[in-house]
């Protein structure tokens, strides 16, 4: 028996997916991922900006997919590692520790 597509409407507006900076520019910071799709990168148009010239303009992507929500690089040049693995995309936990560039995330799921 699946899950239906109204429980799974409703799990995804009341779970909360986060992400904490604890390294980087600027002081400590908690981003709502509360959008379909958000990038974080240098570009003006990145929802997540970051200052750093080791980021790429688009580097990686944030996806809500369900319940879930997927990290995806965008083939940046210096890439995404996630709990200190290179990774292209994941399906992010709660406690993913993620870095891009100079910066340090960590992925909450309320």
């Amino acid at each position: 028996m699946g899950v239906s597509l109204r429980t799974l409407r409703r799990e995804r507006l009341t779970r909360r997916h986060m992400l904490e900076q604890i390294e980087g520019d600027g002081p400590s910071a908690q981003i709502a991922l509360d959008r379909e799709e958000m990038v974080l990168g240098r570009a003006a148009d990145a929802q997540i900006r970051l200052s750093s010239s080791k980021a790429s303009r688009h580097h990686v992507f944030f996806r809500l997919r369900g319940t879930d929500c997927v990290m995806v690089d965008n083939d940046s040049h210096n890439g995404v590692l996630l709990n200190g693995v290179k990774v292209h995309s994941a399906v992010l936990r709660d406690g993913d520790v993620i870095h891009v560039a100079d910066s340090v995330f960590v992925y909450r799921e309320e």
